[in-house]
């Protein structure tokens, strides 16, 4: 079946290149021109002073996440997104993953609905770094779909995207991109008011989802030049399994699965259907933090804690509990302890005009709990990440900042399938990076030098010495349009799982596979982006490439792996002994190919009546990633999509009603299967109100409203666990 967009004759897979067509147009000079008022400061706390208060216009808000120094989304060289506001209040989900599925450029691993990683144009995993607050996550989401990130997204004030290489601030680790989660948990500016806070409530129905949350904000002995600021936060998430579109396995899964029945003389699975078994998840987090802040210098600290417990989804056809209220399956307990520290000194005359530095340790565990309740492996990561900037310079013409960063991991898995050796990561970096404005065109490159050092339990240690590269400008040639264009080089040294994975890994059904000769992986990537910040249409057409040199990945081997007196063997699928053994998991293999990564971003928005007291959008949003190896492609690249929707608000109101349309996914790697085309369909309804110091805003979203059955490619569990069927969330916020 063909699902058709602009007319119907035209197939959903030929839609993002049209439609690419048609933005690039759209983007052409308009004699109609508005006046976009000049954005907050990037550490407000309240909307954006933009008649778009649903935070659509992408382009025309303060990033701190690319450059040492804040600059404007039309300013920097690579494209970003940014959320807050009403717009990420709308968009929260329960992982940091689904929140941003639906951003130009960005999918997520959707491993159920407590672990969900974001997929940044085709790459994902350690070339995604994920921040809270500029420091990394400290976490072992890294190393397994499965894992949650430590971040909760329900007390996230804000999230900045950077797609495409940000390796000279935060790693090379950080190829594909980063994504920075903003909780201002460490206050960095004078309060205007004693006490501020907000608490909000909602209710979901897809998984009876209850969620509530605090936050507050109290001046002490504040003053005109000073102030002492207690923060306070608390949140709690609680769901059942998930419901879903008809069965939790895929068609192609379950003719398999009856077909081997029927010739084992076997009677056919009962297949689990409507609920997703073992998908239900608890979550809570809390922080205290104490800062100082002045007009030329503030210094902070925080302490926080996440608490989670989630299901891993599986095969869901297996026998139900033999006792009631027992586990459907595997499920993770997850513990996080924080502490945080940042400070900034503001110069005013020298060569240094800023300080800053930023600090975060964390102990992290987590155990994964077998159905009879006995614990199977248990990792624990215990690190750190600090850094410190130097900035200098006033813009004329030079801007630049210097840099060192360093961090250090203690990974560790025990348990029956620790199928990782315990390691210990040390990276130091030291970094610089330039802006020189010259006329018309803004220039911004940099370097960073990084040493990272592995030592595993059982193996040689390891350095490796990378030096990446980044240049590239911004071209003006009016006050409505902006060129911006950037090339970088990147090293990354393999990580640990990639060295040293040899086991079963529970949480991708799957026997993992390492090679310690793995060398460095080397990458060159290439930009070019036309934006439009004002007029009848804004937005921002975007094509990239990506080409590495010894691009690191799970190959499927095609063989399958089956435990035989305590010892793994490796076998064909179609083996008598693994049918004898009930079937095996397959293997997979890390290797080293070279490769390229290419596609095109579209998002622009029209807007149809633009007045002070109400607004009129239509929004048209396209994405792609082509990936392959050879002449083969990668596996678990997402497919094609196109986006549409329509936008109203008022000062008061405000509603959306949006599609996005997946295609299907046929360039897959071998061994690996097709996904089919689907789409998601969303609305939201709000109604904000003041009074006096109190503001109330009640919210109506709903998700995939046509109840289709979407299972993600990239998703490694897409044929046995679905995204949620049709579902409401209603809540309300108060702030004060």
């Amino acid at each position: 079946m063909s699902i058709s967009f602009f007319r119907p004759s035209l197939r959903l897979s030929l839609a993002p290149s049209l439609l690419l067509l048609v933005s690039a147009a759209a983007l052409a000079p308009s004699a109609r021109a508005q006046t976009v008022p000049p954005p907050p400061p990037a550490h407000s706390h309240t909307p954006a002073a933009s008649a778009h208060s649903d935070g659509m216009v992408t382009l025309d808000q303060f990033v701190t996440s690319v450059a040492p120094f804040e600059r404007n989304q039309v300013d920097l060289v690579q494209s970003t997104t940014v959320l807050s506001g009403r717009a990420l209040q709308l968009k929260q989900q329960a992982t940091l993953g689904e929140t941003l599925a639906a951003e130009t450029g960005i999918h997520a691993t959707s491993f159920g609905p407590g672990a969900s990683r974001p997929i940044i144009r085709g790459l994902g995993g350690d070339r995604i770094r994920l921040l809270e607050n500029s420091v990394g996550t400290l976490d072992a989401s890294v190393t397994s779909p499965d894992h949650a990130v430590s971040v909760e997204p329900f007390l996230v004030e804000r999230i900045e995207i950077v797609r495409g290489p940000a390796s000279l601030l935060y790693g090379s680790n950080a190829v594909g991109g980063v994504v920075n989660v903003i909780t201002h948990r460490i206050e960095t500016d004078l309060p205007t008011e004693p006490i501020r806070g907000s608490f909000e409530v909602r209710r979901g129905s897809a998984a009876e989802e209850w969620a509530r949350g605090a936050v507050f904000d109290l001046a002490l002995r504040p003053d005109a030049a000073s102030a002492l600021v207690l923060h306070l936060d608390g949140f709690r998430r609680s769901t059942e399994n998930l419901r879903i579109p008809g069965f939790a396995e895929s068609a192609r899964v379950r003719a398999e699965e009856t077909a081997e029945a029927r010739a084992n003389r076997e009677p056919a699975p009962a297949f689990a259907r409507d609920r997703l078994p073992n998908s239900a998840l608890t979550n809570s987090s809390g922080a205290i933090g104490l800062s100082y802040i002045s007009k030329t210098f503030h210094l902070g600290v925080s302490h926080s804690g996440l608490d989670s417990d989630y299901g891993v989804p599986g095969h869901a056809h297996e026998e139900a509990p033999a006792t009631p209220g027992a586990a459907e399956g595997v499920r993770i307990d997850l513990r996080q302890r924080r502490t945080d520290a940042q400070g900034e000194w503001h110069g005013t005359d020298g060569a240094v005009r800023d300080v800053r530095f930023k600090f975060g340790q964390a102990r992290y565990r987590h155990a994964e709990i077998e159905a009879d309740g006995a614990v199977g492996t248990v990792f624990t990561n215990r690190g750190h990440e600090a850094r410190i900037e130097l900035l200098h310079g006033d813009g004329k013409p030079w801007t630049g900042a210097l840099g060192l960063q360093n961090s250090r991991s203690d990974f560790a898995a025990v348990g029956d399938e620790a199928f990782l050796p315990p390691s210990r990561t040390d990276t130091t970096a030291l970094f610089a990076f330039q802006e020189l404005a010259a006329g018309p065109i803004s220039w911004q490159f940099g370097g960073r030098v990084e040493r990272t050092k592995i030592a595993a339990t059982g193996h040689s240690a390891r350095r490796d010495d990378q030096f990446n590269g980044s240049a590239g400008g911004v071209w003006k040639p009016t006050s409505t349009y902006a060129l911006a264009f950037s090339v970088t080089h990147t090293g990354r040294a393999p990580n640990a799982q990639e060295l040293f994975a040899d086991g079963p890994h529970a949480g991708t059904q799957s026997f993992e596979i390492g090679d310690p000769k793995l060398r460095a992986e080397r990458s060159l990537s290439a930009e070019l982006s036309l934006r439009r910040r004002t007029g009848f249409v804004t937005g921002a057409v975007t094509a990239f490439t990506n080409r590495f040199n010894g691009y690191i990945f799970e190959q499927p081997t095609g063989l399958v792996a089956v435990e035989h007196k305590g010892a793994w063997e490796f076998l064909p699928p179609d083996d008598d002994e693994v049918a004898e053994h009930g079937g095996g998991l397959p293997v997979y293999r890390y290797i080293q190919r070279d490769a390229r990564f290419w596609g095109l971003e579209a998002e622009t928005l029209w807007h149809l009546h633009d007045r002070p007291d109400w607004q009129l959008d239509f929004r048209l949003a396209a994405d792609f990633t082509r990936a392959r190896e050879g002449g083969r492609d990668l596996p678990r690249i997402p497919a094609a999509r196109t986006g549409v929707g329509l936008f109203w608000s008022t000062t008061a109101w405000s509603a959306g009603l949006e599609s996005q349309f997946y295609s299907v996914q046929k360039r897959v790697a071998a061994n690996e299967t097709p996904s089919d085309r689907y789409a998601l369909v969303s609305a939201h309804l709000s109604r904000t109100a003041e009074f006096g110091h109190l503001r109330t805003e009640v919210f109506l979203r709903g998700t995939n409203l046509a109840n289709a059955e979407a299972r993600p490619h990239p998703s490694f569990v897409k044929d046995l666990a679905p995204l949620a069927g049709r579902g409401v969330v209603a809540g309300l916020r108060l702030s004060f």
